[in-house]
């Protein structure tokens, strides 16, 4: 498969003081991937890491609301975006932030291009040891965009165990190999419903772990349903801060783990 500019950007000077940059990312829309970001940013940060976290999703900018900074703005700074700061000194930098909530961003695509450089280029983060960037579902311009002007660490990839999702998916895993970027891992979300002590497997079986394993990439883990994370997420409290000790937050630190030692 050819793939539109398959090399990396040299280090960016906003991303100059930034050690390592990994993006997550999806084919499917509806899998829970900013759920995921949001968690692996709060869980890096709990263990005491500098994080940042970046929404490229312009169209749906839900990392504010995730991470419980719903109508914060960003401000300028010698031409400079300064991310707000979050819990743990997450700091984020969103569209979100510059938007009403229930505003529509209807853009064609050298727009959201334009506006993804700005939010790369643009943003003063300082010193950070990890950024998140929370990509929109696809292979087309936001992900594109990114892969093309962040030098990346690696991508982390977001399934759910149904098939018409793991097609997706391997379109997403492709594309990360065709730009010649790390494919951290594969995480499967929604894997099972806890029901006493019996795993019940509502959206299939297996589906991310066999998807991996066809695809030559390390399974990072399975993370299961819980109402709990849709409540907290809402109010924009990652499970991992709010309750570290549920099956869901200690999915998250063995992903997490497992993230860690495939970055080195």
């Amino acid at each position: 498969m050819k793939s539109e500019g398959s090399t990396q950007s040299k280090e960016l000077e906003s991303l100059k003081y930034v050690k390592r940059k990994i993006a997550v990312m999806s084919g499917k829309g509806g899998v829970g991937k900013t759920t995921v970001s949001v968690n692996i940013a709060a869980e890096l940060a709990r263990r005491g890491y500098s994080v940042g976290i970046m929404d490229t999703d312009l169209t749906g900018p839900n990392v504010p609301r995730a991470i419980g900074l719903l109508g914060s703005q960003v401000y300028v700074e010698e031409n400079k975006l300064i991310p707000v700061e979050g819990p743990l000194g997450i700091k984020a930098i969103s569209l979100g932030f510059m938007i009403e909530d229930e505003d529509a961003v209807i853009w064609r695509g050298p727009l959201k291009a334009k506006a993804i450089q700005e939010l790369v280029e643009g943003t003063k983060w300082g010193n950070l040891d990890f950024l998140v960037v929370d990509l929109p579902p696809g292979t087309g311009d936001e992900p594109l965009s990114v892969m093309q002007l962040i030098p990346l660490d690696g991508i982390v990839i977001v399934t759910t165990p149904q098939k018409i999702a793991l097609m997706d998916v391997r379109r997403a895993i492709r594309m990360a190999k065709a730009m010649n970027i790390k494919v951290l891992g594969l995480i499967e979300n929604m894997s099972y419903f806890k029901c006493g002590s019996e795993k019940i497997k509502i959206f299939g079986e297996g589906g991310g772990r066999k998807l991996a394993e066809e695809e030559g990439v390390p399974f990072l883990g399975e993370i299961p349903i819980d109402p709990k994370v849709v409540e907290l997420t809402d109010e924009g409290k990652p499970i991992v801060m709010e309750d570290p000790e549920s099956p869901v937050a200690k999915a998250f630190s063995e992903i997490v783990d497992r993230m860690l030692a495939q970055i080195g």
